[in-house]
């Protein structure tokens, strides 16, 4: 994995941190997740004639699609149930190792005995980060687990069918597309007038969450075409040290010094990731 590669991918976890942040402090998670979704399709659409059909790998987008619109609602509860240093670690903690699993039976990689111990490495920081907060319960813990199995799902098909297309542009743009106007229908049924709702600020931050997370997806599905989906899974998962110093700073939530430690197996995972990667 080269520099560029991983770097790619460190970025795109800060963005990743900071929109799920942006929906963490948001007074109401359900209106501001379904305008960044909405978001999405706005920024996108105006591209798709640029890119054309993409005719082989429709069932890998619209099943994506989909994933990430049941994603975003469990994203907004886990929101309303939990804290960002519990939700955030514990989705994202349980994804990496089920990636792995679905990239070795699906699409036959081997990750080597190095990736192994990083991978795993980084799952142990971000749960350890998870289960050493305050404020929890069965509930949260459930949704949290369910997210990390929607992620691991809708990871490896987009790896799998950005591969397959050959174009992981043209991928993102149809896979938002659809997913920000199946947000948007979404949006206007559930909420009704409701969903016009907001002034200028919600609705701007709102809309920057939703294209911060294409960019940050986007960089992660154009790194899946380059490298094996395990190891891109797992180093996005540094993420969560961004989330804890976003949760500590903005959101005023504690940050131990086991935390820190946790943190600390995270940004070793992904250094012998990126050294067993090299070439």
């Amino acid at each position: 994995m080269s520099p560029t590669l991983i770097g790619a991918v460190l970025f795109s976890a800060l963005l990743h941190a900071g929109w799920n942040a942006l929906l963490r402090q948001s007074e109401d998670r359900s209106w501001t997740a379904g305008w960044i979704g909405a978001a999405t399709m706005i920024v996108c659409a105006p591209f798709l004639p640029f890119v054309g059909w993409p005719t082989t790998i429709w069932p890998y987008v619209l099943a994506s699609a989909s994933l990430h619109v049941v994603y975003l609602g469990l994203l907004a509860k886990a929101y309303r149930l939990n804290e960002l240093s519990f939700a955030y670690p514990i989705a994202r903690g349980s994804s990496p190792v089920l990636v792995a699993v679905g990239g070795l039976i699906l699409a036959a990689e081997q990750p080597s005995w190095l990736q192994a111990v990083g991978i795993f490495s980084i799952v142990a920081g971000i749960v350890g980060i998870g289960l050493d907060s305050t404020h929890w319960d069965r509930e949260g813990l459930i949704v949290a687990l369910q997210i990390g199995a929607v992620i691991a799902v809708y990871t490896v098909l987009d790896g799998m069918g950005a591969r397959r297309g050959g174009n992981s542009l043209q991928y993102n743009l149809w896979c938002f597309s659809i997913y920000g106007a199946a947000m948007l229908v979404r949006q206007f049924k559930t909420l009704g007038p409701k969903a016009f709702h907001g002034n200028a600020k919600d609705v701007g931050l709102a809309f920057g969450g939703g294209v911060t997370s294409v960019v940050a997806y986007g960089i992660v599905t154009w790194a899946m075409v380059h490298t094996k989906m395990g190891v891109v899974s797992a180093l996005r998962e540094t993420s969560i040290v961004f989330a804890s110093v976003i949760g500590m700073v903005l959101l005023k939530e504690k940050f131990s010094s086991r935390k820190l430690a946790w943190s600390t197996l995270i940004a070793v995972g992904a250094v012998l990731i990126g050294i067993s990667s090299r070439g």
